[in-house]
């Protein structure tokens, strides 16, 4: 079992107690245990047992922690177990070895595909319930896959909740896909029953990337939740498409060959998007969405610097690219009539006077509503 100082534990439950209300601070009591008897765990994962349609398997990982003087380290903890419900299960497994198992340092919760597959709004209820799991945690959707792979493939790599952080930390650097807190999830849900995942894929390990077992796991564009359920994929595109939509791209690197033959590379700096809905004698009518990227060269190989020519080239490029991106987010969205990108609730804040009309039409023309599309790019000049 992972073991920490007293002191931190001890400061982790009196921020529990005030945090979280009488009642959930009563049920927390019953849970104090001497660290030096206490395994953290830092990732919990969902997936439906295999064979068995209406059971859950979960599984938990602690972080794995090195040695400081003459302290060895110790190797992550995982567990595992089976139940008609996450609570029964988890509360099985305290009775795994002698250690206790606290669930309050949960981090990052991994729904397996199939468990997606029949919805999230379960578990959600019960991360919003339990005196110990907390909305605040990062969701993680696994595409064609299960969460307990995950977490024990990563046992051998320092445990899943340092891997799932390192994954968490480079999206926010590269701008790609990055995880959600299962509050915001809920809202979006709550909102209109759509919602956006981040999504995770199981790949075999290959030289040069780091990984030490056989395994290992990398981003896969955003899952999109359809009355709570999974629906589909946005795949590389539409990811990038639905991050331009909802503001998310700043950050992402974009390469471009230009004419001259030298490879480029922009950095988006900042997207506009506007929406207009358009009604005729009361009914909506349409939706006009209009995009401005803006990116700025981080890189230009090949050529000694760039030319305006090669600019204005690139801003063409810059927006073909994005237009082609949102496309494929917009067709998505109408295809599973599934408005993940909240585009009803955004064109009603463009639009407040029409508010009621939208309101009352968004949900059932939403699938076919006509939508114009302009995108434009600027590349500022070097």
């Amino acid at each position: 079992a992972m073991r920490v100082k007293k002191s931190a534990v001890l400061l982790l439950c009196a921020a529990l107690l005030p945090l979280s209300g009488c009642s959930r601070a009563e049920a927390a009591l019953p849970y104090a245990h001497e660290i030096e008897d206490t395994v953290l765990m830092g990732a919990l994962g969902v997936d439906l047992k295999e064979g068995a349609p209406g059971r859950v398997a979960v599984t938990v990982s602690s972080g794995g922690r090195s040695g400081a003087g003459d302290s060895p380290g110790q190797s992550p903890v995982v567990l595992s177990a089976q139940a008609e419900t996450v609570s029964a299960a988890c509360a099985e497994m305290q009775t795994f070895g002698s250690d206790f198992v606290f669930f309050g340092d949960v981090e990052h919760v991994l729904v397996g595909e199939e468990q997606a597959l029949t919805g999230v709004m379960s578990l959600l209820g019960h991360m919003a319930r339990d005196p110990e799991l907390r909305l605040e945690a990062r969701l993680w959707v696994i595409k064609d896959g299960r969460a307990g792979d995950i977490l024990f493939d990563a046992a051998s790599d320092g445990g899943a909740p340092d891997r799932l952080t390192a994954l968490e930390t480079d999206a926010e650097l590269a701008a790609s896909p990055a995880p959600r807190t299962a509050r915001e999830v809920l809202s979006d849900l709550l909102d209109n029953g759509c919602a956006l995942l981040p999504a995770l894929e199981r790949r075999p390990a290959r030289t040069g990337d780091g990984a030490e077992g056989e395994y290992t796991v990398a981003g896969a564009g955003y899952a999109i939740l359809r009355n709570g359920a999974l629906a589909g994929w946005t795949g590389e595109e539409g990811a990038l498409g639905a991050d331009l939509l909802t503001g998310d791209a700043p950050g992402r690197i974009l390469e471009f060959a230009a004419p001259s033959l030298a490879q480029t590379a922009l950095r988006l700096t900042e997207v506009k998007t506007e929406l207009t809905p358009s009604f005729t004698d009361g009914v909506l009518a349409g939706l006009a969405v209009t995009c401005r990227i803006e990116a700025q060269v981080a890189e230009l190989r090949g050529a000694d610097g760039l030319s305006e020519e090669g600019r204005i080239w690139l801003e063409e490029r810059l927006a073909q690219t994005g237009e082609a991106a949102i496309h494929t987010a917009l067709d998505l969205a109408q295809t599973l009539d599934a408005d993940y990108l909240h585009l009803g609730r955004k064109a009603a804040l463009a639009a407040p006077w029409r508010k009621a009309e939208l309101e009352t039409q968004w949900k059932a023309g939403f699938a076919a509503l006509p939508i114009s599309l302009t995108v434009t790019g600027q590349v500022a000049r070097m």
